[in-house]
This record gives C-alpha cells, structure tokens and sequence, in this order.
C-alpha cells in the first residue's frame, strides 16, 4: 500500500538520494575499469527498488516484472552511448550503463509506487517546494491517475468482449487492424479523460477552489 507515515518528505528525500547515488556511480564512458563500488551500489539499489515494490502492496513476481517492463526503455537509451567509450572496455561499458540505467529507474519508479500521488503531493509541500509548483504537481498527478484508470476500465472492457486473451494476441496475424483498434482506443481514452477532467475541474470550482 502507498506510505501513509507522517513523513512523506523524508521517504522522497532519502529516495531521491538512491537514484542520484546510482545514476552518478562510473560506468566507465571514459575508457577506465568500472569501480567494483559502483556494481554494489546498482546492486544495492535494484534490492531497494524491489523492497519499496513489495512496501507498495506488490510482491516479488510483481516487482521483477515491472524491472522488466523497464528493460526494453533502458536499453534503449543506454545502449547508443556505450559505442562512444573508447579503448577495449566498450563490452563492460555497456552492461555497466544498461545496470546504471536500470536500477536508477527501478529505484525512481518504486519511490513513485512507494508514495503513490497524493504522498508525492505531501512529501514536495514538506520539503518546501513552492506552493504553486506543489499545486501544479497535484493537478498533474491527479490527471494522470484518471488517464491510467480511464486505461484499465477500457482494457478490460475490451479483453471481457474477446474471445482470446491478450492485447497483443492478434498483432502477428493482423498487425494492420491490431494498430487500428489500439489507435482508436487511444482516441477515445482521450475523450474520456478530457471528459473525466473537466468533471473534476468543475467539481472543485463548485466546492471554492481558486482556478
């Protein structure tokens, strides 16, 4: 479940302080050996990130999954830098930044799953953050969770109308009517979120927020 302690600010900051620790650890893009302190500290934070995972209400299975969801996104980015290492380390280099990567973001998504929205909320307002900047991010993560909701009731409206299981399952045998059907899913998840959110929004002038 999201943290509920009276310290959000303190989970975010210490948070944050991991996936700075590991983003800033040397993955030899200059050529030089990698530092045998910089695995332990990916290591260190790939453990954390699935402890935060299994805080958040979701297990071990769960939190490896979610790694992997990331993998595809890391190697993408990470992979085009390791041709620019000089010197025969270019093979280390690469696993070494894929690892950096990887475990920086599983450490920033976890710390997100960990606080959930409305803890994010508390823990900026607690650090001091402005409080037009803490509004904004509010009203951001507020949308969001609304998008991804709106998301999850279309899927699975959608799978409960099939009769196979699978977003993907047609994609080989019809990729054109497979990037249709998603593309119009997308279309009306717009609509209904713009929807939802203009709801919200009219809700909260009516109780006496300010615009």
């Amino acid at each position: 479940m999201p943290y509920t302690g009276k310290h959000p600010g303190l989970v975010l900051a210490a948070g944050l302080a991991l996936v700075l620790a590991s983003a800033l650890a040397p993955a030899g893009l200059r050529g030089l050996p990698v530092p045998f302190w910089s695995w332990l500290i990916w290591a260190a934070t790939a453990c954390a990130a699935l402890a935060m995972f299994r805080q958040a209400g979701h297990g071990l299975v769960e939190g490896v999954r979610r790694l992997v969801w990331l993998a595809p996104v890391v190697l993408m980015f990470a992979l085009p830098a390791a041709l620019l290492v000089p010197g025969p380390h270019r093979a280390l280099a690469a696993v070494a930044l894929v690892s950096r990567a990887l475990a920086s973001a599983a450490a920033g998504a976890a710390l997100a799953a960990r606080l959930g929205p409305i803890g994010l909320v508390r823990a900026a307002r607690q650090l001091g953050a402005p409080t037009r900047l803490a509004d904004v991010l509010e009203a951001t993560l507020s949308s969001l969770a609304i998008v991804l909701r709106q998301a999850q009731n279309m899927l699975r409206a959608r799978e409960a109308r099939r009769t196979a299981f699978g977003a993907w399952s047609d994609l080989a045998a019809a990729p054109s009517d497979t990037v249709h059907g998603f593309g119009r899913l997308m279309a009306a998840l717009l609509l209904r979120s713009l929807e939802r959110g203009e709801a919200i929004e009219q809700a909260r002038l009516a109780r006496g927020c300010e615009p």
